[in-house]
């Protein structure tokens, strides 16, 4: 996301696994590892380390199977198939199954208790469940969740950080917390201006000026498994937002429309592509437009009102 309201989706970058799956393995035969042994600490998935460390041990050993690795973790024969299952999303990873997989990985004691501590966080339903589980993750020197927990996820953990960080795109003059809070829609106190301004520095995306505070860094990129989480968190934020300040503005001020109605599955497609159209729409007036004077937020939901006949 950037102060003009554009998102930035990190690249996933490549681990030497393909994405492509067989019937019968976990990758196909065809798949070639092009590097050093993956390691659990760099990983927010833990499905994603399953493929890589299958795709790696194959790569390494040409009998190694998922027969071996059931083997390798205490299994039955009959269980060979339970790792592409996880892999996929079938099955999840139990508490007895994720000491049976550490011991086939062959896990030292730290990186057990990172895997563990993984797939609950991967696992969690509630974001109470998956804000607790990260904050153990970013524990971990040097691992991918202490990196990501350092910058993103702070950054999307409270709405008026981005309020306050696009507010410095229109307004570079003002230093004083106080005045900074008496500015931002509904309103915070001037220790939260404060707290903003702060971490904003600390992340490098403003900088100070002579007379204030200016936008230092237009983009901050997201990765991909903790947008999920840091989205939906950030989302709930502002929908509460919404509803908080309906009644305190005049109409001339804002834009609110709901609808409710039935429709297909393809109907309900087709209105999702219709508002991703229309979210690029909205982007090229937002970037073509150079006379900023006011921060603005716009949501928007659909969703379900029944369930799906059976």
């Amino acid at each position: 996301m950037d102060p003009k309201g554009r998102n930035e989706e990190d690249k996933e970058p490549v681990r030497g696994s393909a994405d492509a799956e067989s019937a019968g393995e976990v990758a196909p035969s065809t798949t070639q590892w092009s590097g050093p042994a993956p390691q659990i600490l760099q990983y927010l998935d833990y499905r994603d380390f399953l493929r890589d460390f299958y795709a790696h041990r194959k790569s390494v050993d040409g009998d190694f199977s998922q027969r071996t690795f059931a083997r390798e973790a205490g299994l039955p024969a009959s269980c060979s198939s339970l790792l592409p299952a996880i892999i996929k999303g079938r099955r999840q990873l139990s508490q007895n199954l994720r000491i049976k997989f550490g011991k086939a990985m062959r896990l030292s004691e730290r990186d057990y208790r990172y895997f563990d501590l993984l797939v609950q966080f991967n696992q969690a339903k509630g974001m109470t469940e998956k804000n607790f589980f990260f904050a153990q993750l970013a524990k971990f020197r040097s691992s991918r969740a202490q990196i990501v927990g350092e910058t993103q996820y702070r950054f999307f953990s409270k709405w008026y950080y981005s309020a306050v960080w696009n507010y410095f795109g229109i307004d570079q003059k003002t230093r004083h917390p106080g005045a900074i809070a008496a500015n931002i829609l509904p309103p915070i106190t001037p220790t939260q201006a404060e707290e903003a301004i702060k971490l904003l520095l600390e992340l490098g995306l403003i900088k100070k000026t002579a007379s204030g505070y200016a936008v230092a860094e237009r983009h901050i990129y997201t990765e991909k498994n903790v947008q999920a989480m840091a989205a939906r968190q950030h989302v709930q934020e502002l929908m509460g937002m919404a509803a908080e300040v309906f009644p305190t503005l005049p109409a001339e001020q804002r834009q609110y429309n709901a609808l409710m109605f039935s429709i297909s599955k393809d109907g309900f497609q087709a209105i999702k592509d219709r508002i991703r159209s229309f979210q690029e729409e909205l982007r090229e007036i937002i970037d073509h437009d150079n006379k900023e004077d006011r921060v603005y937020t716009l949501t928007m939901q659909l969703f379900p009102n029944s369930k799906v006949p059976e």
